[in-house]
């Protein structure tokens, strides 16, 4: 059987072979391949089927037009928008080929994103109306004014009802963390309010109104306090109003609020060089040269990006900048003109008021060349003038380039005669030119003189005359003056003056001439100004006032003094006769039995002379001795004579010694529904805590608990016990925070800057609203530590209708001008309050990297369960332990937001 095969395959081969020499001459017939292909497209996604038409074919080999190929029979691809050449080449196994090219457009509809023009043949103007509007998509049926095209215009529709308006979702969130306007080309033909809304955002609803003249097509634009995001704009043609008819909108756009255009275009006081309506050029001559230009000198009280005026001096006799005023400058009743020059030259300016109801009138004032300076020129004229010359150096020939900004007419306090005195007696304010100040001092090794105060801020923000001392670094160096008229110490035990010192050193007051010398030392912190108080422990008279700065130490440099007088020890007044208690409690007055007034508490307590003079309490007056033996609740209560009324201001503000860190409660009773509120004290000595308590009632009862139900044991100092406006927020915050915010006063720019809502806590540092370096506006928050301090600000209590499980985000600015020592922080901490305690919320802590610079902190939490409705925040800069913990830091722009 095996062979039987066998010879048949043989036979097999040999037919096959035959077959194939018979047929050597005849034509092959191979398969013809035809190449092409169908596709489908779905329009709102972009995505094309390719269906394969080809004919005889077995391989294909796809190129999709984008660089991306293909061997499928029919793949599927989606495109973005454009066009696209698809090749197709198909083969078959006998090795017949063909190729097939067809072009496709794809084009996918765009959700409508700023800018919105309307014009977009593949956007989707989608726009949801509600209340009675209508809203469509029209060619402009009114060319000119501002929208003179003939493109497509959105065409609003109101019925007549209030609040109707439409929405469109946007395909890109419109993002307010920059650019905080909306302009909008709206048409109308009678006057009307347009309110726009964003929604759907990062942050709550965020609105404004804009109006329009009624004129056709005008620009109208609409700012908005927030910085969050959102991907709904809400639109709303007479907003709660009930007018009627169809209006038309077109090229919405986002833009800064700097570039909003200014459309007046006469030249009148407040001038800020910002108006683009304004010629300032054509109105401002004179013979320097005169032009307006982006501030090149970003820094001080003029650091934000703005347009000022720039004179050029060539250095001839009276070149000076003429104001050719439109509206006539009225000195009726204000009769000052404030403004910000910039110049690196101490020089003098004239300012001088022309072609009015009364002669010419001018008045010079000193700048001192540290860059922009706040200079006020006051006058003494009631008359109108229409113009205002300004003469840099006046008759002399300084050379070079000056700037201008912010000029306005304020209210000014009248000047004072000239003072005529020559004798040299307390008070000393360096401000009399009769007395001869030089020929009353005896030398002390410094350099001494009478100038303009060159360091107009803080506590002696008033440009007057000050005592300029030059220590060149011996021992001993002293400003000793000797007085035409003897103090007299057998009532008043304190000299009090301000002194200006950029470096912490000790200082020592001391009195001799008269009975037997004595003296007092007291640190400055050397935070600039700072009021220092010397007791003086004599009765006796001296005619000789001694002041040593650094002592027998060897500092140098430029110090400034001004103010000195006598006063009560501690800060002035006459002896007290009071015999009720009620707040103010200082534990100065004798009259007073604070021990009668009080109910026991378990503490021992005693009205003694204060055994820590330093810090925020160093003068050297009656303290509240407390000691604590280490019960629950031990606590020091008043009954006062006069009850406090919450009914206005919330806060109780009081000093408290202790070096022991730990919660202080402050709680009231006798009157209305109890109420109490908890501080925490760090434990760095004197430091001044505010409780904001949530009551509009009365109480005569006081109590303060040191470590509340904690068994601490120790002695404590209180003293200072006053009722303040609401420091900390909450109830008793009167400033509601912007739009979309929760958090009031974050800028800090409240009332001028007098830090409403906020608690400023020294913790043996230094905590205060300063003007030094600004992110915005005008003022910062300045927290300076050494080792050991913890300086903070806390806003209490606020965002009243929190709920618990929410997200909240807090974010501001910071910049710090000294490193942080080792082991020294900027801590963040957010608290969600309780009915009873709170929730800390630890944010972590801002690094002092990069220095000199604002840099920016964000961080979020979710509040507890437990919340009774309020948050708090503290930002607290806490000195290490080690000899190099301490720093300088200033906070600006603090937001606190629900997410």
């Amino acid at each position: 059987m095996k062979k039987l095969i066998k010879t048949f395959k043989y036979i097999s081969v040999l037919i096959l072979a035959l077959s194939f020499v018979g047929c050597e001459d005849d034509d092959v017939v191979l398969p013809k391949v035809t190449a092409g292909f169908t596709y489908t497209l779905n329009s709102d996604t972009g995505v094309v089927t390719f269906i394969n038409t080809s004919e005889n074919a077995n391989t294909y080999a796809w190129d999709l037009g984008d660089t991306s190929g293909s061997t499928l029979i029919n793949p599927v691809k989606a495109y973005e928008n454009g066009t696209y050449t698809i090749v197709l080449e198909a083969n078959n196994v006998s090795g017949a080929t063909d190729t097939f090219e067809d072009e496709i457009t794809i084009l996918i509809p765009e959700i409508a994103t700023l800018p919105i023009t309307f014009d977009g043949e593949n956007t989707k103007y989608e726009a949801e109306v509600f209340n009675g509007a209508s809203f469509e998509v029209v060619d402009n049926p009114a060319p000119g004014g501002a929208n003179a095209s003939t493109s497509k215009v959105g065409a609003i529709t109101n019925s007549g009802a209030a609040f109707e308006g439409f929405y469109i979702d946007l395909g890109t969130q419109i993002d307010l963390t920059t650019d905080k306007t909306i302009k909008v080309i709206f048409w109308s033909n009678t006057a009307v309010d347009v309110l726009l809304k964003l929604e759907e955002g990062t942050a709550a609803a965020s609105e404004a109104t804009a109006s329009h003249g009624g004129t056709g097509w005008e620009e109208i634009y609409f700012t908005f306090d927030s910085a969050a995001s959102y991907s709904r704009f809400t639109m709303f043609v007479d907003g709660p109003g009930t007018t009627s008819g169809t209006f038309y909108i077109d090229d919405i756009s986002q833009i800064a609020t700097a570039d909003i255009p200014c459309l007046e275009t006469e030249l009148e006081l407040p001038i800020d060089f910002d108006c683009n309506g304004i010629a300032y050029t054509d109105k401002i001559v004179g013979n320097v040269s005169f032009d307006v230009v982006d501030n090149p000198e970003l820094s001080g009280i003029n650091s934000e990006a703005s347009k000022v005026g720039k004179i050029t001096n060539v250095g001839a006799n009276w070149e000076n900048a003429f104001f050719n005023l439109d509206t006539a400058l009225d000195l009726s009743t204000d009769k000052g003109i404030k403004f910000k020059f910039f110049s690196d030259q101490a020089l003098p300016l004239k300012l001088k008021l022309e072609d009015g109801t009364e002669a010419a009138i001018e008045v010079d004032v000193n700048h001192t060349g540290t860059g922009w300076e706040e200079l006020t020129f006051a006058f003494t004229s009631s008359a109108s003038y229409n113009d205002v010359v300004l003469f840099v150096d006046g008759p002399g020939t300084a050379a070079g380039i000056f700037y201008i900004d912010d000029i306005e007419q304020v209210s000014v306090t009248p000047t004072s005669p000239a003072c005529t005195d020559t004798a040299l007696v307390l008070p000393i304010d360096f401000d009399c030119d009769g007395i001869d100040y030089e020929s009353k001092r005896v030398a002390g090794d410094i350099g001494f003189s009478i100038i303009d105060n060159p360091q107009v801020n803080g506590i002696n923000a008033v440009a007057t005359k000050v005592g300029e001392i030059v220590n060149i670094g011996n021992n001993w160096e002293n400003l000793n003056f000797t007085l035409d008229t003897p103090i007299d110490f057998s009532t008043d035990k304190s000299i009090k003056l301000k002194l200006y010192s950029t470096q912490s050193l000790p200082i020592k007051l001391k009195v001799e001439g008269g009975g037997t010398p004595v003296e007092n030392d007291q640190n400055h912190g050397g935070t600039g100004w700072e009021e220092l108080t010397f007791t003086l422990a004599t009765s006796e008279s001296f005619s000789n006032l001694i002041v040593f700065i650094d002592g027998p130490g060897n500092a140098v440099g430029t110090f400034y003094i001004d103010d000195i007088e006598q006063v009560a020890s501690g800060g002035g007044g006459t002896a007290c006769t009071d015999t009720t208690l009620e707040l103010a409690i200082d534990f100065d007055c004798e009259s007073i039995d604070y021990e009668s007034k009080r109910v026991a508490g378990d503490i021992g307590f005693s009205i003694i002379d204060n055994p820590q003079v330093n810090g925020i309490n160093a003068v050297a007056t009656k303290v509240g001795e407390i000691v604590n033996i280490g019960n629950n609740w031990e606590n020091l209560n008043f009954t006062l004579d006069t009850p406090i009324d919450f009914s206005t201001d919330k806060s109780i503000k009081l000093k408290l010694y202790s070096t022991q860190s730990l919660p202080i409660k402050l709680k009231v009773e006798g009157g209305g529904t109890p109420v109490e509120n908890d501080q925490n004290h760090v434990g760095t000595g004197w430091e001044e805590l505010i409780f904001t308590l949530a009551t509009s009632e009365s109480f005569s009862n006081i109590i303060v608990f040191i470590d509340g139900p904690g068994n601490a044991v120790g002695t404590f100092y209180i003293d200072d016990i006053e009722q303040v406006a609401s420091g900390g927020g909450g109830t008793g915050c009167t400033i509601d925070p912007p739009t979309g915010e929760l958090l009031a006063n974050g800028g800090f720019e409240a009332n001028s800057g007098d830090g409403a809502c906020w608690q400023f806590n020294l913790g043996g540092g230094t905590a205060a609203v300063s003007t030094e370096q600004v992110n915005t506006g005008t003022y910062s928050a300045k927290l300076t530590t050494g080792a050991n301090q913890a300086p903070n600000i806390k806003m209490e209590r606020f965002a009243s209708s929190i709920t618990g499980g929410v997200t909240v985000q807090v974010s501001f600015k910071y910049r710090f001008t000294t490193a942080l020592g080792t082991g020294s922080i900027l801590q963040v901490l957010a608290f969600s309050e309780l009915s009873a305690g709170a929730v800390e919320h630890n944010l972590g802590n801002a690094p002092d990297t990069p220095l000199d610079t604002w840099n920016t902190f964000t961080q979020t939490f979710v509040t507890d369960g437990n919340i009774d409705g309020n948050i708090s925040l503290l930002l607290q800069l806490t000195g290490s332990g080690n000899a190099d913990g301490g720093g300088v830091v200033y906070i600006d722009d603090v937001q606190v937001t629900q997410l």
